[in-house]
């Protein structure tokens, strides 16, 4: 069933003001160029293979991950676009204090029955947001066939979805999602992800690998890059 309109949804947030989120604070640097760029390489994939779910990963913690995959759904958003931002890390979730918000629920939820899907999304500057929730057993709520479901709903009602999916190397939660996405970006921060990890990353991900967005670079122009697979390898 379609997510109702977004005049059944009651929940708006306040704007954050986090700097990290440059695609809405600071839209004219060249970090949030980058995001665009990002977005237009995605939309040109379109034309080899369906591009409606993306998950954002990375080897592991602390390399960028949930911002960049915020960043990516604000860009859309700013181009016009409907889009869901879907946070599936479970573990440690961290959108809504990024967001500074309070949902009456999030995924965990959703995916428990214990709250509808139209009352756990909020609209934040353009985007539907759906936080983690509070998770009793992330492994046991990734393996629920209601995540596919949900994930299932989410893609017949926005253009775009995007996940902040969990680690693709510390705990087989990333791999659950693998069947319900179009393709993962792995996100790799410059000069402290090694490059063994990132060959294992990029071998655990296979075929549902889109690119590598590398990130924490200094020098104007290369602060967020997509490499396309194929020149990847």
């Amino acid at each position: 069933m379609p997510v109702p309109a977004e005049s059944h949804l009651p929940h708006a947030a306040p704007l954050p003001d986090d700097s990290r989120l440059v695609a809405l604070v600071r839209p004219d640097s060249m970090a949030a160029e980058q995001y665009r760029v990002l977005l237009t390489r995605l939309d040109r994939m379109k034309a080899a293979r369906p591009m409606r779910i993306v998950a954002v990963t990375s080897c592991a913690r602390g390399e960028g991950r949930s911002m960049t995959a915020a960043n990516l759904a604000l860009t859309a958003a700013r181009e016009g676009r409907e889009v869901a931002l879907v946070e599936c890390d479970l573990r440690r979730p961290s959108l809504a204090g990024l967001f500074d918000l309070q949902p009456p629920g999030g995924l965990a939820e959703v995916v428990e029955g214990t709250v509808e899907l139209a009352q756990a999304l909020v609209r934040v500057d353009g985007i539907m947001l759906l936080c983690a929730g509070e998770a009793r057993d992330p492994p046991a709520l990734l393996r629920n066939p209601r995540l596919a479901m949900t994930l299932d709903t989410l893609r017949a009602s926005f253009p775009l979805v995007v996940l902040d999916a969990p680690p693709a190397l510390a705990l087989s939660d990333a791999a659950r999602l693998e069947a319900t996405v179009d393709g993962m970006l792995l996100v790799v921060k410059a000069g402290e992800t090694p490059r063994d990890v990132v060959r294992l990353a990029v071998e655990a991900l296979g075929d549902r690998l889109l690119g590598i967005v590398l990130n924490g670079v200094e020098e104007p122009g290369y602060a967020r890059y997509l490499r396309d697979e194929a020149a990847a390898r």
